[in-house]
């Protein structure tokens, strides 16, 4: 390729990408733009399966929240108390095969209701260096024991 044709060649690359600039610019700017009234935005949401409330209709839904859910304290506390009770005797044989990681055993321990975050389990496992450790067998836990208790025990105490 000689001098010419190289200048022809990026003469006509240059005019190739201001020509598509200028007629993407104009195209784009011509674009109508669409303008939704609220009464059409809110058919669209109710057929979505959406709920549309004005602020006077809002403000009085979060009035009958928060009265429900005054009434409902005294109510949770109890059942709380009983949960707990349950909780603390309820037992659990983990069976721990090859190639289970700390999340399966967390995932099953949360199931079981063993534990109450698997995540947090999992992380305080990955954090305190047992995720290296446990250890392949079938173990008894119950649902009353901390997160270092069940460390220990399905990794043996390593």
């Amino acid at each position: 390729m000689n001098k010419r044709t190289a200048q022809a060649f990026s003469l006509g690359l240059i005019f190739a990408a201001i020509f598509l600039w200028a007629g993407s610019s104009v195209i784009a700017e011509k674009e109508p733009e669409k303008k939704v009234a609220v009464s059409d935005a809110k058919k669209i949401l109710e057929e979505k399966g959406y709920k549309v409330f004005s602020n006077d209709e809002f403000a009085k839904l979060n009035e009958k929240k928060a009265e429900v859910v005054k009434e409902e304290k005294p109510k949770e506390e109890a059942p709380a108390e009983k949960a707990e009770e349950v909780k603390e005797e309820k037992k659990f044989t983990l069976i721990i095969a090859s190639g289970m990681s700390p999340g399966d055993v967390a995932t099953m321990l949360e199931s079981q209701g063993i534990i109450d975050d698997e995540t947090k389990f999992e992380r305080f496992l990955i954090d305190q260096g047992y995720h290296t450790k446990v250890q392949i067998g079938k173990y008894e836990l119950k649902s009353g024991l901390d997160y270092h208790q069940i460390a220990k025990i399905i990794t043996k105490n390593r």
